[in-house]
This record gives C-alpha cells, sequence and structure tokens, in this order.
C-alpha cells in the first residue's frame, strides 16, 4: 500500500505539472484561466502535503482537509470555464448560466461555513466530506445540463473542451460513488476510498495531458444556432410572468 501510494503522489504531482508547462508552451494557460488556477493549485496542494507528511506528520491530517476544501472550491471554476467556452457565442445564455453557478456554489460554500461556526459537534473531516458530497452534485447537475444544451442545440466544441469536460466529469462521477458507497459502508471502506479517490484524479489527469497537448478552438458551427434567440424568448416570458404575478400580489394586498 505505501508504494501504491508513492506512485499515485507522483502521479498527482507530476501530470498537472506537465499540463501546466504544455499550457505555457501552447500560450493556453490565459485561455483558460480558471483550469489553470485550479490545476496549479492542486500541483502545489499535493507537494506541499508531501512536505507536511514528511516534516510535520502529526500536522498532515489537519493540511489535508483544509486544501481537500481550497481545491474543491477552486474546482467549482472548472465548471464555470465549461460555461464561458461553450456559450461565448450566446451571451445572454452565458451570463445567466454563470450567475446561476456562481450563486449556487456560493450559498453552497456559505452553509459550511455558517454550519462550522453553529455546530457543536463540527469536525474538518465530516465537514469537507458532506461539502464535496454537495458540490460534486451540483456540479454534475451543471455539467448534465450543458450537455444536454450541447447535444440539443448541436455546439460544435473543440478537442480542448471536450477533454477538460470528460476528465472533470469522470472525477465527479467517480467521486459522487466512493462518497455514496462510503456513506454506506462506514470508516471500513476508507482504505479503499484512499486509493479510488486519488486514482480517479490521475485517471482525469492523464484525460487532461492528452486533450490539453496542443491548443483547439472550438469550430466555428456550420449553421445558425437559436440558443441566444430561444434564451431571450424565455427571459421575456419569464418576466412578463413575474410582471402578472406582481400585479395579482399587489391587488391582493389591496383588497
Amino acid at each position: 500500500m505505501f508504494v501504491i501510494s508513492r506512485i499515485i503522489w507522483f502521479a498527482s504531482a507530476t501530470l498537472p505539472a506537465l499540463v501546466l508547462f504544455r499550457g505555457f508552451r501552447t500560450r493556453t494557460l490565459a485561455t483558460y484561466s480558471y483550469f489553470s488556477i485550479y490545476v496549479f493549485s492542486a500541483c502545489a496542494g499535493s507537494i506541499s502535503l508531501y512536505l507536511v507528511w514528511i516534516e510535520r506528520p502529526d500536522a498532515y491530517s489537519r493540511c489535508y482537509w483544509g486544501a481537500q476544501f481550497l481545491t474543491l472550491m477552486i474546482g467549482c471554476g472548472i465548471v464555470l470555464e465549461i460555461f464561458r467556452h461553450v456559450l461565448r457565442p450566446y451571451p445572454g445564455a452565458e451570463k445567466f448560466a454563470t450567475a446561476v453557478g456562481l450563486v449556487t456554489f456560493s450559498a453552497i460554500f456559505a452553509f459550511a461555513f455558517l454550519y462550522r461556526l453553529l455546530a457543536p459537534d463540527w469536525s474538518p473531516s465530516g465537514t469537507v466530506i458532506e461539502l464535496e458530497r454537495d458540490v460534486r452534485t451540483v456540479q454534475a447537475i451543471f455539467l448534465f445540463g450543458i450537455f444536454a444544451v450541447i447535444s440539443y442545440y448541436q455546439i460544435p466544441i473543440g478537442k480542448n473542451l471536450k477533454g477538460m469536460t470528460a476528465g472533470y466529469g469522470l472525477y465527479i462521477l467517480t467521486s459522487l460513488v466512493t462518497l455514496a458507497v462510503r456513506s454506506y459502508a462506514g470508516p471500513q471502506f476508507n482504505n479503499v476510498w484512499n486509493v479510488i479517490q486519488p486514482l480517479s484524479y490521475d485517471a482525469s489527469l492523464l484525460v487532461w495531458v492528452v486533450s490539453m497537448w496542443s491548443y483547439h478552438p472550438n469550430p466555428v458551427p456550420d449553421a445558425a444556432i437559436r440558443l441566444e434567440e430561444d434564451y431571450e424568448a424565455l427571459a421575456a416570458r419569464t418576466k412578463r410572468a413575474l410582471g402578472t404575478m406582481r400585479s395579482r400580489l399587489a391587488k391582493a394586498g389591496r383588497t
């Protein structure tokens, strides 16, 4: 198990460094800024945790859960990155999707912070695991939604975005399954979870290394896509519905 842990750690440190190196060579770090920040934080976190494990093993657990919380929060930027690039030609839909994502993720992390302050039985490991389950669930819903939009409107996407989405989707799916099994099986599943979780992350990194090796922008659609028109129509219907609701509430208040 010790050898396997060393191999997993080595891959978790070197693969993101390779992704960042290729991003620097192809000058795509700024193009995919949220993604680059996440990969950099994950690489720095892996190296820092290894040094803590060597120098201060008594502080490893506290630093581990702190690093997990930080990378989980930064990882939400990958979902926003996917929104930004898939929906860039459709500014109304992009703004709406980004706003919904920001509000939802902010609410989840705000609740976790308040729970830490108010709950008498708070523990770092329990809170981060519950937070990860909630965040991964929301991320999975958002990714499923963007998949549905891409499929329905036949939006073409490039190799970079396909790999980014597939790699992160694989990691989210594996995390949700292992978290569910861990919740059912209890602490005896921890040893298996401690291997499967980082292995799925390394698998995602391999997908990113291959897909992000060179720059592949999203292709231009061959035909007109009505996503923006559909969004504007939906927004107009929503405004009319809200206006009607306000009018009825105002009339009810005067009676």
